[in-house]
């Protein structure tokens, strides 16, 4: 079983498959219209002990706050 995470322990670099989001209704629907949903994969592009968490999601790159990423949990794509 892959150990499950959120997006604040990737590494920048590392490849992650979004498992779940643990949100209210507005944070998930927010997420889902920037295309992060369960089963996405994605790759972590910045994320520092301070400030915002960069993405990359297909073709384009998502910015998240501190506590929005503390919400979505991920797993290693390999």
């Amino acid at each position: 079983m892959k150990k499950t995470m959120t997006i604040l322990e990737a590494d920048p670099g590392e490849e992650v498959m979004v498992s779940r989001i643990e949100a209210g209704r507005e944070l998930k629907q927010r997420l889902a219209a920037m295309g992060l949903l369960p089963d996405s994969k994605i790759t972590v592009v910045r994320s520092v002990s301070q400030g915002q968490v960069i993405v990359r999601l297909k073709d384009s790159r998502v910015v998240l706050g501190r506590g929005m990423a503390n919400k979505i949990f991920v797993t290693r794509a390999k």
